[in-house]
């Protein structure tokens, strides 16, 4: 690996591999259990969703805080439920913390093709450390990307600390994601350019207008990034007055 000029943050879930279709799946699976016992299906959707809201300001983002409160609506709706029925939930905690790993498309090519330019990478993530550690492990990138770092919550300030350790400024530091909410205004707001990642799963909390979208570049698949990062190169490049050019680094792989 070659020198690190810039700082290349890269979200995890649903931007490297698949988070939202498993949540989403639980969703529906604990929605046919608790018609199963007589409730109603939408009835409990919405409360599922309110209650999924409500819970973030207490126990962060993650899949057992999730499992959780799926567990209080069960026992809220049926406070002696059937053994059966609990041990369907706990199928259900199990399949939802141990699901399968499934790489987004192009993930592992892009991103030897990124380690062989001059970026720092970091899979920058948040939730639970056991959990999202656990993921990353199994997805086997840890051989492609430099770093991984997991923060409670993505805010501008858990931003600028990763900045500040790890010795850049945001003019030389981009972030790849795929929710304007945690991902792209918190980059844009502090000065980081930014790529959005455009996927039909992302939770509806994680919707929001772009803050400063004449930041952000906008792609559909993730080996779209190296021309992103390409011109990024260049444009650096043309502005600072450097001899290297994007082209020059792919020509010393």
């Amino acid at each position: 690996m070659g020198q690190r000029d810039y700082l290349l943050l890269i979200d995890a879930d649903d931007t490297l591999w698949e988070s939202a279709l498993f949540f989403q799946r639980t969703e529906e699976d604990f929605l046919n259990l608790m018609s199963a016992l007589g409730a109603s299906a939408e009835d409990v959707r919405r409360t599922v969703h309110r209650r999924d809201i409500e819970r973030l300001s207490v126990t962060g983002y993650g899949a057992e805080p999730y499992m959780d409160t799926l567990d209080s609506i069960l026992r809220e709706y049926f406070p002696e439920p059937p053994g059966w029925a609990a041990t369907s939930l706990e199928d259900m905690r199990r399949c939802l913390l141990g699901h399968p790993v499934v790489l987004t498309p192009g993930a592992v090519a892009t991103l030897k093709m990124i380690s062989g330019m001059p970026f720092y990478s970091v899979v920058y993530t948040m939730g639970e450390e056991v959990h999202q550690r656990d993921k990353f492990k199994r997805s086997g990138l840890d051989a492609v990307v430099d770093e991984l770092t997991i923060v409670p919550e993505k805010t501008v300030d858990s931003l600028r600390e990763i900045l500040r350790l790890r010795g850049f400024s945001p003019e030389r530091t981009i972030l790849v994601g795929n929710s304007p909410r945690s991902d792209i205004n918190p980059a844009t707001t502090l000065g980081l350019s930014a790529v959005f990642l455009q996927r039909e799963l992302t939770w509806s909390l994680e919707h929001e207008e772009l803050s400063h979208p004449h930041m952000v570049v906008e792609i559909n698949e993730f080996n779209e990034l190296l021309k992103v990062l390409d011109s990024f190169l260049d444009k650096d490049a043309s502005m600072t007055g450097k001899q290297s050019s994007a082209s020059e680094w792919r020509c010393r792989q």
